[in-house]
């Protein structure tokens, strides 16, 4: 059987977009980015026995063995120099250090196809098929979303704005019926690169802002559409194989906040069923079959909504790689030999110094916390790089500016009703907040 080398970069969207398209305003957070580069190791789901996981941050020791615990099993490799690469697959690809290493697996199994992800598959002559980087870059983009949703279904709650003057005129106009205005950068995600605006005034600075940069030679292109009052958002995850054909993997519930991810989970039966006699399947394999026709081909979760009044919008952007939705998918479908399902989320906190994560871990399980406690329920932590990703180095004790350093949990929650769910995430909150941390969500 094949072993894949499972690897990625979570803020593919970063090395999609054209360096020469203007920017809307935004405040650079190199705490947040360190984060998302210790991602890489959510795909540890996607491993089967003999596959290896390569990762840009170690991982405890002791979460590896509790993975392994629960049927997680892969080998883990760790791109030491230099610690954290922005493009993981261009380190690769010039490295010539680790040929033997990387060579002993027979496909590569990437979260999303960047630039260098072919250079890697033909250094390490990797059995994988992937489609062409410009075919997926130009899938991804919210302005080939937008036009594939009008072109599908007659019209669509965005248009695609290219001067500044143009998103003025476009905007004042949404002002005026709505009373808000949503701009969207092409390669924004999980609300960076949204900017929702009330008022003229805000609108003028930030077409301003945009001008001024077309005027150092920047390009313009956003998508420009009404704020809409969501009842809830979901996700569809799909693949589309290499004959072009459409395997459907799920539907996930997803829970935002003012765009920022918060949360997904598997969409009850009765829920799927609703979608299906409204169409929305039929107008998933339309979407897989333009994309294909496009050059696209692999995995897929296109986000949807149903608005407050009951509308349902099938496409609001197309996502084409794997997602929080596939990482959820997957580790539902682990958890169903139990019987049970979970709900993935994770805890943005702060601490002064690294801990002990061991004993931290027996600490939850002797409070019945942990995955699998007495019931079959608990919390199934999925990360401990991101966790510490914001401390520098051991023994350092609180950043140069005096702040607590920045990680992010990743967890599932297992538990029969949301009230069990609430229960273990509040015990998990103070737990660590005993500890002298901080957790913000």
């Amino acid at each position: 059987m094949a072993r894949a080398l499972v690897a990625g970069i979570f803020d593919a969207e970063s090395h999609w977009r054209d360096e020469n398209l203007a920017l809307l305003p935004a405040v650079r957070d190199k705490e947040r980015e360190r984060i998302v580069m210790a991602m890489d190791e959510l795909m540890f789901p996607f491993c089967g026995s003999g596959d290896g996981l390569l990762t840009r941050f170690a991982m405890e020791d002791a979460h590896k063995a509790y993975l392994t615990s629960l049927g997680f099993s892969f080998e883990h490799l760790v791109w030491k120099e230099p610690e954290a690469v922005p493009n993981l697959f261009e380190a690769m690809a010039s490295d010539p250090q680790r040929d033997e290493q990387y060579g002993a697996f027979d496909v590569l199994s990437p979260f999303s196809v960047v630039p260098y992800t072919h250079e890697v598959i033909a250094k390490y002559e990797y059995e994988t098929e992937l489609p062409a980087i410009d075919k997926v870059k130009r899938v991804n983009s919210k302005i080939y979303s937008t036009l594939l949703t009008c072109k599908l279904l007659g019209k669509s709650f965005g248009q695609p704005v290219y001067s500044a003057e143009k998103l003025l005129i476009l905007g004042h106009s949404l002002l005026a019926e709505h009373g808000s205005v949503l701009i969207k950068d092409p390669f924004g995600v999980s609300g960076k690169g949204n900017m929702l605006l009330k008022s003229q005034p805000s609108l003028e600075r930030v077409a301003s802002y945009i001008r001024k940069q077309e005027g150092e030679g920047k390009a313009t292109a956003f998508v420009i559409e009404p704020f809409m009052e969501v009842e809830y958002d979901f996700s569809c995850q799909f693949n589309i194989m290499r004959n072009g054909s459409f395997h459907l993997l799920g539907l996930q519930k997803m829970k935002n906040k003012q765009f920022a991810y918060l949360g997904s989970e598997s969409m009850e039966e009765e829920e799927c069923r609703v979608l299906e006699r409204a169409g929305y399947f039929d107008v998933m394999i339309q979407a897989a079959n333009a994309l294909f026709k496009d050059g696209y081909f692999g995995p897929v979760c296109i986000d949807s909504m149903v608005l407050k009044d009951g509308t349902l919008v099938p496409i609001v952007e197309i996502n084409a790689r794997k997602s929080m939705g596939f990482i959820n998918q997957r580790l539902d479908e682990t958890l169903q030999t139990n019987g049970k399902k979970g709900f993935f989320t994770y805890g943005s906190v702060g601490f002064g110094e690294r801990f002990d994560y061991e004993w931290w871990l027996d600490e939850l399980k002797k409070h019945n916390i942990l995955y699998p406690n007495r019931k079959g329920n608990g919390i199934f932590p999925l990360s401990s790089a991101t966790l510490f990703a914001g401390v520098p180095g051991p023994g350092k004790s609180f950043s140069a500016s005096g702040n607590l350093f920045k990680g992010r949990l990743y967890m599932t929650i297992i538990a029969d009703h949301l009230q069990e769910r609430e229960r273990y995430l509040e015990q998990m909150r103070f737990s660590f907040e005993s500890k002298g941390g901080k957790w913000y969500s």
